[in-house]
């Protein structure tokens, strides 16, 4: 796949762009760690990681499906300042897209909805060994279950109100997919 369309994108200070960012708007990162370069690798993209924001109070929140966690909501300026408590920012590149259907997205209270039914949930590591062996081996197909990679999660909340992402031939999605689709559209890169 490889979609190209986050890779020039303006660069933007978080804090600048904090009043823009709305509900439902669509999370990206393009990580330098390890277990992000195997994702970027496999699923040939410059994207390792997806989730999507809500505003809350003046907060911007992200809600995610990661490793250690699974399915949880953290602010998004963690990723921006002091990524996993560590004091730095997260590792690499992030982006935010916006779904351009209003008419879907008006419903947006009903994949919040959908968020909360299955947060906490783990993040689905067994998944992970299915798309490594399907990607080398030529083997596996998916199967739904209620552990979530990141692109599963966002996925799973937006079909709630009728958005549906393209999958690959075995039923796996990756964040290239959400990325790639035609109707998402980038806003700019988030810098510190």
């Amino acid at each position: 796949m490889g979609t190209k369309k986050f890779e020039n994108v303006k660069k933007r200070a978080y804090q600048d762009v904090r009043p823009e960012i709305r509900t439902g708007d669509i999370f990206f990162a393009s990580g330098n760690y390890a277990f992000s370069k195997m994702i970027k690798h496999f699923s040939d993209s410059m994207l390792s990681h997806v989730g999507f924001v809500f505003t809350w109070n003046a907060r911007v929140l992200l809600l995610e499906s990661v490793e250690d966690d699974g399915v949880r909501a953290v602010p998004l300026s963690r990723y921006v300042n002091d990524y996993n408590n560590s004091g730095e920012p997260y590792n690499g590149r992030l982006f935010l897209g916006r779904y351009n259907d209003e008419l879907n997205m008006g419903k947006v209270s009903q994949m919040l909805g959908k968020a909360a039914d299955i947060l906490n949930r783990k993040y689905d590591v067994d998944e992970i060994t299915e798309m490594l062996a399907r990607v080398t081996l030529g083997l596996g197909v998916h199967k739904d279950d209620d552990a979530y990679l990141c692109s599963e999660f966002v996925d799973v909340c937006f079909k709630e109100i009728g958005i549906h992402f393209p999958r690959d031939d075995k039923g796996f999605i990756f964040p290239e997919h959400i990325a790639a689709d035609g109707k998402v559209d980038p806003l700019f890169e988030i810098v510190a």
